[in-house]
């Protein structure tokens, strides 16, 4: 880890949020907020610098922070660096077509993992759009976990579980560190003084009960080969996910590991949308 890469401070891995106790909806736009949400939404300026700034602005016009819905799930955005929020307020099909894969013929009772979940950009969606099923979502950064449970009572939500921890090939410790000043964007330093869980695959959806799985999301800031192979290449057939969206490094290439794994495991390449491949596994 060298370049961006700096250690979270103990403010940025702090859970606290001195607007938890406000119900969702207390930061409802304004007008001129809305006003300003429309212009953004329609511009074809699409790119993470203008929806930085045009976030700032829209925050700077009301009380901050401000509750929006996103595919019908609650989001309570701060706008304190955090690119996923800037999509989810200006982009109304925000990574909309790998949302859509994941959710293409799951039963009403489907199983979804998040690994990364952030504030719950898939999760959410997923957990919105079948109620009678389950979505584990795993984040390494304490701050995302009590936001993405924070959203996720915000959206009446019921079966979605959030699993603190990073996911690598063996269980152990580690410390955060965070990359150009996002405070979503983080990876972790392996320790065994470390003050956060790291832990496999397996382990995590055998604790948490998991069978099957319908669709899995993964990214984790390049660890992507570390915790998911060792799954792919042990694990039960049933367990297999049918769907896998996971981040590709390059426009063209998977991660090395990962895509030997995939092949093994008889999965196909259905297609490769801005940030994502998309695999799913033929029945």
């Amino acid at each position: 880890m060298q370049g961006d890469w700096r250690s979270v401070t103990e403010m940025e891995q702090s859970a606290l949020d001195p607007y938890s106790h406000l119900p969702f909806g207390y930061f409802a736009p304004n007008v001129v907020q809305r006003m300003l949400i429309g212009l953004g939404r329609a511009s074809f300026l699409k790119r993470g610098v203008f929806r930085g700034g045009m976030t700032r602005l829209i925050l700077a016009l009301g009380r901050s922070p401000l509750d929006i819905r996103f595919r019908r799930a609650g989001y309570r955005i701060r706008g304190e660096q955090n690119l996923i929020e800037y999509g989810l307020l200006l982009v109304p099909n925000y990574n909309g077509t790998d949302i859509d894969f994941l959710l293409d013929g799951a039963p009403e009772d489907a199983a979804f993992v998040d690994i990364g979940s952030n504030i719950g950009l898939y999760a959410l969606p997923l957990a919105v759009a079948r109620p009678m099923g389950r979505v584990v979502c795993v984040d390494a950064n304490p701050k995302m976990i009590a936001r993405i449970l924070w959203n996720s009572a915000a959206s009446g939500l019921s079966n979605l579980v959030a699993v603190h921890a990073a996911v690598s090939d063996s269980d152990g410790r580690g410390d955060l560190v965070i990359r150009k000043d996002d405070v979503a964007i983080v990876a972790v330093r392996q320790s065994a003084s470390g003050e956060m869980p790291i832990r496999t695959l397996a382990a995590i959806l055998s604790e948490t009960g998991l069978t099957a799985i319908h669709g899995l999301k993964i990214d984790i800031e390049g660890n992507e080969d570390r915790a998911l192979v060792p799954f792919l290449d042990t694990c039960d057939e049933r367990l297999l996910p049918r769907r896998i969206v996971i981040e590709h490094p390059e426009p063209d290439a998977d991660y090395p590991g990962c895509a030997a794994a995939f092949a093994r495991r008889g999965y196909r390449l259905v297609a490769r949308t801005r940030n994502n491949s998309l695999y799913t596994l033929p029945s």
